[in-house]
């Protein structure tokens, strides 16, 4: 479930119930218009998917996963920001109360609904506040959940329409989400998705009036270096035992250097302090930072879905959510089923082995995705511009690799490309080691030529076959 804002910034608040909130009728969500598209560069098939070059005896699958930051975005227009944060803390009622159903209105972005111009900034803010040191260059893939799983959906051959603008920004390439807006709503929104945490989850007073906790995961998919964003729904406090605090000075100390008994007993308080950063938003605000709230271990984050009790057993509803809790790296599903706004069968789930046979299982899939990652990665990484976008058509079998027009946003403000690119010394192409070289087959968009060119390209040699449209 992705809590969404209110486009009012109203609080979420602590736990409340539904019928302390007055009644609304639900609005009608106009549409704004899409922006408009560059020229094709290129475009990949589904079925150019299937030779994925990998031997049999690869896998594609997640490994050296690690907790590496994370935020909370506020009820505020200041720009603000809390690092670490803290996610809410679930805390079921003692007695089940009819809820009321959703109806305000939500951002499908929140980070591009307060930050518009630059959404990221605030994932590479987080890291760096908590991680001066941290090399982006080592980096192959800056993303979020969304995109990765909109990318995955095309592979798995999954109706879904989307765009998204990627960017090279030396070895470290940016996967950006885009909507029509960046304060585009959910249109229809109905159900308990939203009334039901508000009802059962509670915000710590360190991080009052927060919106929604933002993590970052880093970890090695078949290769390729990863940082994933995503948003946590909460945490459940018996995986996070009090009096148990860890304390580390000196940097941080994340899952993966602490014992098994640690991961579930650990936390990580941070003292509060003013620090600020100096990139602009697009409004010419900085971005503000406070140092507050507490490091919740992974292993203690849920997600959550509520559904009517009508469905469960019609739906397999944890199988379908298996692919984003697997980009997550999210361990615990809770799943709520109501009558009529009643929850009275809640179901809070440890899905590691489930998510552990799903990524076997699709093995076939995963080595696709895992190649078409790396088809972009070079192809972006070898443009003249380094910046691209894909648009994929709803039912289309076929990615297209597009110019970005002038009105695309950058991935970062240039305030933050000497951090980035230090590691690089300034060469804005460099290839990473990590990512699988040799030929890429790409469907080139020729005018001149209806049938299909399959060109082997690489970082080297893209642009010069004569049938690339974006030459250098």
């Amino acid at each position: 479930m992705s809590r969404a804002s209110q486009s009012n910034w109203g609080s979420r608040g602590y736990r409340q119930t539904a019928t302390k909130r007055p009644w609304r009728q639900q609005k009608s969500i106009q549409q704004s218009p899409s922006p408009p598209m560059g020229e094709v560069l290129a475009t990949i098939h589904q079925k150019d998917l299937q030779d994925s070059g990998f031997d049999s005896k690869d896998t594609a699958s997640i490994t050296e996963s690690q907790y590496l930051s994370s935020y909370n975005l506020l009820n505020r227009k200041d720009n603000s920001i809390l690092v670490p944060g803290e996610p809410p803390v679930w805390t079921p009622l003692s007695t089940p109360t009819q809820l009321q159903n959703d109806s305000g209105e939500y951002f499908r972005d929140q980070n591009a609904a307060r930050f518009p111009k630059f959404p990221i900034q605030p994932m590479v803010q987080a890291v760096l506040a908590e991680n001066p040191d941290f090399r982006f260059q080592d980096i192959d893939i800056i993303a979020c959940g969304s995109t990765l799983g909109n990318l995955l959906r095309f592979v798995r051959r999954q109706n879904h329409s989307f765009r998204m603008l990627v960017e090279a920004i030396g070895n470290a390439v940016f996967f950006i989400r885009r909507e029509n807006s960046p304060t585009e709503k959910i249109p229809n929104v109905y159900g308990y998705g939203h009334a039901f945490p508000e009802a059962y989850t509670t915000w710590s007073v360190t991080v009052k009036s927060s919106e929604s906790h933002q993590r970052i995961m880093k970890y090695d998919f078949a290769g390729l270096k990863c940082l994933v964003r995503f948003q946590a729904d909460g945490y459940l406090p018996e995986l996070v035992a009090k009096g148990k605090e860890k304390h580390h000075n000196g940097g941080l100390k994340h899952d993966k250097d602490l014992s098994e008994d640690d991961l579930i007993l650990s936390i990580k308080e941070t003292t509060l302090s003013n620090i600020s950063a100096e990139a602009m938003s697009e409004t010419g605000q900085p971005l503000k930072m406070s140092e507050a709230g507490n490091h919740i271990p992974q292993s203690a984050i849920f997600d959550l879905k509520t559904r009517s009790i009508r469905k469960k057993n019609e739906e397999d509803t944890i199988g379908e959510e298996l692919a984003r809790l697997w980009i997550a790296q999210i361990p615990n599903f809770l799943l709520a089923y109501h009558t009529a706004g009643v929850f009275s069968d809640i179901q809070i789930r440890d899905v590691r082995e489930d998510i552990e046979k799903w990524e076997k299982k699709q093995q076939p899939a995963l080595m696709q995705f895992a190649y078409l990652l790396n088809m972009i990665v070079t192809f972006v990484r070898s443009s003249e511009l380094g910046r691209l976008e894909i648009t994929r058509k709803e039912g289309s079998s076929v990615l297209e690799l597009r110019a970005q027009c002038q009105d695309a946003r950058r991935a970062l403000p240039p305030s933050y490309l000497d951090q980035i690119l230090d590691e690089a010394h300034g060469d804005s192409s460099g290839n990473s080691d990590t990512a699988n070289e040799g030929g890429i087959l790409l469907t080139w968009d020729d005018d001149e030529d209806e049938e299909q060119d399959y060109t082997a390209c690489s970082a080297s040699t893209c642009g010069y076959c004569g049938h690339c449209k974006h030459k250098h």
